[in-house]
């Protein structure tokens, strides 16, 4: 089920079969299931693409195509990549023991990784031919056969017995006892700037297992330039590690994990960004590589293709879900930019017509026309060595510069706040068991508007799940809803700040729900907030806000997006003291002066009867 170097990839995604694939198992305390699976773009053929699945599994089990050694390395790395990144964060390590207790005995946790550690080509083979038979396995369409052959009878394990002499691994690099402060922060952190343009942030510290977390991204082009790019450029973000720098997809992704990485490319807007997960040792190797990958794409058709059909897919299925068809809806509800302008919403079928107009030289054309350093950050933190890190940066990108000819600079795109009329809009899909509204408000707000930190508690106090009024009222108390929530997308460099509510609810329940949300914001207006429900708000905020600063991904996202405005960790300290003065009359009057019920845009979507 991997990708790329999976066999349901190469047979049915290569072979144009299926959009993409997947495969895993339930890890559980009884007898559990492998879920294999493809999904089809448009126009692909079902029957083929199940056959061709199937053909791939009756291969494996019944010896014709073996397991194969570079196969086995390539997932036991993969896994085992995985694990030590997860041991690294307390967060996934409490739900890894938590799930391995619930299977029987929290030393399976460390014992299932010995075991892939330990795994043969005769333990697999072994398996795939006991249990990949044809008679233990469903499908989409079942036929039943006279005599089948059944796997063996499952039995439970002995969890005791299987752990009783168990020894773990001697003890990994513990986390420094770090003071993530405003502060502290900003002292630890090393600035520079390389020749390129590129802005570094590095902040060394120890972690678990020496894991270290790094962001970099890329800004690129104006609204003028970027008109009719917008498809292309995310193209382009997804690509880069599809094949490039003389190496093929499956090379640079068999790289990587020799390099104990993951890493994600993505594009949108006007940002290209790139996101590393790794240790100590290896992040100077990885930097290396992914500047080679951001220099020399190769942008392969086949990968294209394989792109076009899962995008396309993804968009057939967005046509029929709810929080897709609402979304859609408010976003092109008031939408006054023309098709091709950076702002526009695009329909569905904008969308697919876009996705099919992408060609290899539309993506080469915009590498070579709007990417480099020359407006960029790269943040590290965990544990690396500042020294190495800088050197490698500097080969891999210090001399990356616009080209002199035809350079394009980097200007962000203004989004004025335009009045929008409110409406109420009821979509219905066919056929889902959960319906789901969405409402907007966009507010001309920065996060630096004096209301800031008064109208950000005064929302977590209304929306936030946990104690706030909306969750209470319409989750715990009515019963009404399963998720519920609102919340302000604060823009950090516009004053351009959507507030949107959210609620996933039983489609008959619409009517309720909905009286129930509107009451509750008719009541935020005309009583505002209690210094019992404002505290706990606080409180609540306050712990979020510091969590975040003790989580190295999070620290890093913040770190480089203070590179590329010109801000410290000491603006963050700032916030939080001010949220610790808002009074409860600040946070009504802030919430009277801005969330105006009568301007908010609803969408409801689900199965809704006449």
């Amino acid at each position: 089920g991997d990708t790329p170097g999976g066999r349901l990839h190469k047979r049915l995604v290569e072979g144009k079969l299926a959009a993409n694939v997947f495969g895993f198992p339930l890890d559980l305390a009884e007898p559990g299931a492998l879920f294999l699976g493809v999904q089809l773009a448009p126009g692909q053929d079902v029957d083929k693409a199940r056959t061709a699945m199937l053909a791939t599994i009756d291969a494996l089990a019944g010896g014709a195509a073996p397991v194969t050694q570079a196969e086995l390395d390539r997932a036991r790395t993969q896994i085992l990549n995985a694990w030590d990144i997860g041991f690294t964060d307390p967060e996934q390590v409490g739900v890894a023991l938590s799930e391995a207790v619930a299977m029987g005995d929290w030393r399976l946790f460390f014992l299932n990784r010995d075991h892939v550690r330990k795994a043969t080509l005769a333990d697999v083979q072994r398996v795939a031919s006991a249990y990949f038979v044809p008679d233990n396995r469903t499908v989409g369409t079942y036929l039943p056969v006279a005599e089948p052959k059944r796997a063996p009878a499952p039995a439970n394990v002995d969890v005791a017995a299987l752990v009783k002499d168990y020894k773990g691994d001697a003890s990994v690099a513990q986390a420094e006892a770090f003071d993530a402060t405003p502060a502290n922060l900003d002292a630890r952190t090393q600035r520079s700037t390389l020749a390129s343009g590129l802005r570094v942030g590095l902040l060394p510290k120890g972690t678990r297992g020496q894991a270290v977390q790094a962001r970099l991204q890329l800004h690129f082009g104006d609204v003028d330039s970027l008109k009719g790019q917008a498809t292309v450029a995310a193209f382009v973000g997804a690509m880069l590690d599809k094949g490039g720098a003389g190496m093929t997809r499956q090379q640079i992704a068999d790289r990587f994990d020799q390099l104990r990485a993951q890493v994600g490319f993505s594009a949108g807007g006007q940002t290209l960004n790139v996101s590393i997960t790794t240790v100590r040792d290896k992040l100077p190797e990885v930097v290396a590589l992914v500047g080679r990958l951001l220099r020399e794409p190769a942008f392969p058709d086949d990968a294209l293709e394989e792109m076009r059909a899962n995008w396309l897919a993804a968009i057939e299925r967005s046509r029929l879900e709810p929080r897709a068809v609402i979304a859609d809806r408010i976003a092109r509800h008031g939408n006054p930019y023309p098709r091709g302008d950076l702002r526009h919403a695009p329909s569905f079928d904008e969308q697919a017509e876009d996705v099919r107009a992408v060609t290899s030289a539309r993506l080469k054309a915009f590498h070579r026309r709007f990417l480099s350093a020359a407006r960029s950050e790269f943040a590290a933190v965990g544990d690396h060595d500042p020294a190495a890190v800088k050197a490698a940066l500097a080969a891999a990108l210090g001399d990356w510069k616009a080209p002199a000819a035809g350079a394009l600079p980097y200007v962000p795109v203004p989004t004025p706040v335009l009045p929008v009329p409110a409406e109420r809009f009821m979509l219905v899909t066919p056929d889902k068991p959960n319906a789901e509204m969405l409402a907007q408000l966009v507010l001309p707000l920065d996060d630096r508007h004096p209301d800031y930190p008064a109208l950000t508690l005064a929302n977590h106090a209304f929306g936030f799940i946990g104690n706030s009024r909306r969750w209470m009222r319409i989750r715990e108390k009515g019963g009404l809803s399963y998720d519920v929530r609102s919340w302000i997308q604060w823009d950090r460099e516009q004053p351009h700040s959507p507030w949107r509510a959210s609620a996933i609810f039983a489609p008959e329940n619409q009517a309720k729900v909905e009286a129930a949300f509107k009451d509750e914001l008719a009541r935020a207006g005309r009583e505002g907030f209690g210094a019992q429900e404002l505290d706990e708000a606080r409180e609540g905020l306050l712990k979020l806000r510091r969590l975040s600063r003790a989580q190295d991904d999070r620290l890093a996202a913040a770190l480089v997006s203070n590179l590329h405005l010109g801000r410290d960790f000491a603006e963050s300290q700032r916030v939080d003291d001010a949220l610790a003065k808002v009074s409860p009359a600040e946070a009504s009057a802030a919430w009277k002066r801005h969330i105006d019920p009568s301007r908010i845009v609803f969408a409801w979507g689900g199965d809704f009867k006449p």
